[in-house]
């Protein structure tokens, strides 16, 4: 597998919805390096999951404002092969391209962890089910922080599976299945929240309207990208690394370290700056 690929690298665009399926087995595939059978089975859907992952960055610098009812999927899917994008960009692409190749993918809504042990609404990440042989499995490329690397079996087991070094599962709560990590010598976290419930892209508008009352405004830019055997993120200068499983969370306050780093995953050096929710 390959560490990452340059966010610029083979730009493409097309004219209009109808020629969208013939042009994300073409230049989608091209655009995140996948040269393989295309044979909608596991072993495939795991290299697209990962190359997807190096190529096409998580980035809340560049979120989209309109309404999901009438999801511009063309315009959508040109910004983000220039420049990676949300959660509900990325993994409805992929989606999309899934379907394209034939397996049986379906959209699955999540909830995020956050701090003191909160929730985000019941409607807020996007997810992707995928059905191989009777098997159910959870896969994303749109997470903004820790991500699965490849397809995680949805099960009643409740066992774990190491990822690049990396400890994955998901835990049962009532009706919620809760993904959960653990990098090497540190405890269980959970990342996010699902219910297994088929959804449309049409129901991420009501996200925001469903924000905490007192959210601020303007929060902090969030990258992450997959590298060579782990994943990085940085949070405003905040930057965390998990290579191997071994996990690494510095402050930045250098500006010339910042601007390293970013280049180096992003290749971007402009100044850290939030967005509007």
């Amino acid at each position: 597998m390959r560490s990452w690929t340059r966010v610029n690298a083979n730009v493409v665009s097309f004219p209009d919805e109808v020629e969208f399926g013939v042009f994300v087995k073409k230049d989608y595939l091209q655009r995140i390096g996948y040269e393989g059978s295309g044979i909608p089975n596991l072993h495939t859907l795991a290299e697209l999951q990962w190359l997807h992952l190096c190529s096409l960055p998580y980035d809340t610098g560049y979120i989209l404002h309109q309404p999901y009812e009438d999801f511009d999927m063309p315009r959508v899917f040109e910004a983000v092969m220039k420049r990676g994008g949300v959660c509900f960009e990325l993994n409805f692409l992929f989606h999309r391209l899934l379907v394209e190749m034939g397996f049986d993918a379906h959209v699955n809504s999540a909830s995020t962890a956050l701090p003191g042990g909160q929730w985000g609404s019941e409607i807020e990440h996007m997810a992707i089910r995928v059905r191989i042989d009777d098997v159910d499995w959870l896969v994303d490329v749109g997470h903004g922080s820790v991500a699965i690397t490849e397809p995680l079996r949805i099960d009643e087991q409740g066992g774990s599976v190491v990822q690049m070094g990396t400890e994955f599962r998901l835990a049962t709560r009532g009706e919620w299945r809760v993904l959960q990590y653990k990098p090497k010598g540190r405890d269980w976290r959970d990342a996010y929240r699902m219910k297994i419930k088929d959804r449309a892209i049409s129901d991420w508008n009501t996200w925001r309207e469903e924000l905490p009352p007192d959210a601020d405004p303007v929060v902090p830019r969030k990258r992450r990208r997959g590298v060579e055997n782990g994943q990085v993120t940085l949070v405003a200068n905040l930057f965390r690394s998990i290579i191997g499983g071994e996990e690494t969370v510095k402050h930045v306050r250098d500006e010339a370290e910042l601007i390293e780093i970013m280049t180096t995953y992003w290749e971007e050096s402009a100044p850290i700056v939030g967005y509007e929710r």
